[in-house]
């Protein structure tokens, strides 16, 4: 089962490495739609879609033009196949375990996008979290609760979930607004970015209605904290690089709610246990 479980997260990263290749603009392409070498805009050749492969076979390369495929392909690949292969041996067989694979793979393609192009798009986000309020009596009943009946009190944890994740986010946005307006009074060169972004906002919103509250509230604490600790370790190694990093550079923070929420999606209630009692 294990075996069976981490060659479709294979499978699935190959589709989430087309998601992330099609969906950012510009220009957004379907995903039936063969994806295209970034250098030459050519379609990539079949082999040089399956990132493992390419790479095993040594046809990392496009075809076209001789521009190596990104890394990213095969990591993409090897993460998800090696996430559902431990989310299956975590839990049993049931509509649970792919509930929650599917917002795995979510979470990994927001991810993925997210540092590459420091967007979340609507067309990814906004699906999934409805899809996370109709889900919300199972994955908040827990892996037992796959075959439970209807639980409003879940769907209620999921919409306070939902509200709470926008509300926090919204603030900090709001504040980030206001900081670089006070900032850019004394600056020649002006900001022109906020540490969160909408996007950031409507994936707060999507895992507070996918982890419920009051997990939601953790895990957006501890994603700060994250997102702070990862500032402040690429402002380090990045000081020797002048003009490649600064106080006020942008960076991505989907990847570190993404890591915080998901945290929480699997280790929820061990980790609420640890935070607040049993």
């Amino acid at each position: 089962m294990i075996f069976i479980a981490a060659l479709i997260g294979i499978l699935i990263g190959i589709l989430i490495n087309r998601g992330a290749d099609n969906l950012p603009p510009p220009p957004r392409r379907s995903l039936l739609e063969t994806p295209r070498c970034p250098y030459c805009d050519s379609p990539r050749a079949p082999l040089e879609q399956f990132g493992i492969v390419a790479f095993a076979l040594r046809r990392d390369k496009c075809h076209q033009c001789g521009a190596p495929l990104r890394l990213r392909a095969p990591l993409v690949e090897i993460v998800t196949g090696a996430l559902f292969a431990f989310l299956a041996a975590r839990y049993s067989f049931n509509l649970y375990l792919v509930i929650i694979c599917l917002f795995t793979a979510v979470l990994v393609l927001i991810t993925v996008i997210d540092l590459e192009h420091k967007l979340i798009l609507n067309v990814v986000v906004l699906p999934a979290t409805l899809l996370a309020l109709l889900a919300s009596p199972i994955v908040l009943g827990g892996p037992d609760a796959a075959l439970a009946t209807w639980n409003w009190n879940r769907v209620v944890l999921s919409l306070l979930g939902l509200g709470v994740g926008y509300a926090m986010t919204l603030a900090i946005y709001f504040f980030g607004i206001l900081f670089v307006r006070v900032i850019n009074r004394n600056r020649k060169t002006k900001i022109n970015t906020v540490a969160f972004g909408l996007g950031d906002v409507k994936l707060a919103g999507l895992l507070g209605a996918l982890i419920g509250f009051p997990a939601i509230f953790y895990a957006l604490i501890y994603a700060i904290l994250l997102g702070g600790i990862g500032a402040v370790i690429a402002l380090v190694l990045r000081s020797t690089q002048k003009g490649k990093y600064t106080a006020f550079t942008a960076i991505p923070y989907g990847p570190y709610l993404v890591l915080a929420g998901g945290a929480f999606l699997i280790f929820g209630n061990e980790l609420l246990a640890w935070i607040i009692g049993p």
